[in-house]
């Protein structure tokens, strides 16, 4: 593991509750699992977006998390898919150790979609730089990006009743 322990290990949780009648529960999980919806309500280019190098987030899938300010990136590799569930993510390259995971909780009236990261720098360096650079901003954008995608959720479901 190198110069750190469990304990430099940084863990941000961010969640959301949207909700969708109980015959689409499986809209929220396909608004992350599939590569080009996860795209419309998470990217925000130039700042930050993730490239990944398949079409959905299926065991394999690397993504590359790429930030413009301040210049940083990360890849993230998908080792575990549990369909309507769970996605875990594993570091695969770049400054960052760790894992990601997105959770999918039923609830009443929708699904609560909680993000976790549990992350550390490689070095005591890029450590510092995530923790004072990154780690302060994340929930702010989440919440952001989260409003985003319950706005396409919603969107996709007015769609659906009308056709």
């Amino acid at each position: 593991m190198g110069w750190l322990d469990n304990k430099e290990k940084i863990e941000i949780r961010s969640s959301v509750f949207i909700p969708v009648p109980e015959d689409e529960t499986g809209i929220v999980f396909d608004h992350v699992y599939n590569r080009e919806k996860f795209h419309k309500w998470f990217d925000f280019i130039p700042v930050l977006w993730i490239r990944f190098d398949r079409k959905q987030m299926e065991s394999g899938c690397i993504g590359t998390i790429c930030f413009t300010m301040p210049l940083f990136y990360y890849k993230l590799k998908v080792t575990k898919v549990i369909m309507g569930k769970s996605i875990v993510l594993c570091g695969a390259g770049g400054p960052m150790r760790g894992k990601a995971y997105f959770n999918f909780y039923p609830a009443e009236g929708g699904i609560l979609l909680e993000n976790v990261h549990i992350l550390s720098g490689k070095n005591k360096f890029l450590h510092k730089y995530y923790v004072l650079c990154l780690v302060p901003n994340h929930l702010a954008f989440m919440k952001w990006r989260y409003s985003v995608l319950k706005k396409q959720i919603k969107k996709e479901l007015e769609n659906k009743k009308i056709h």
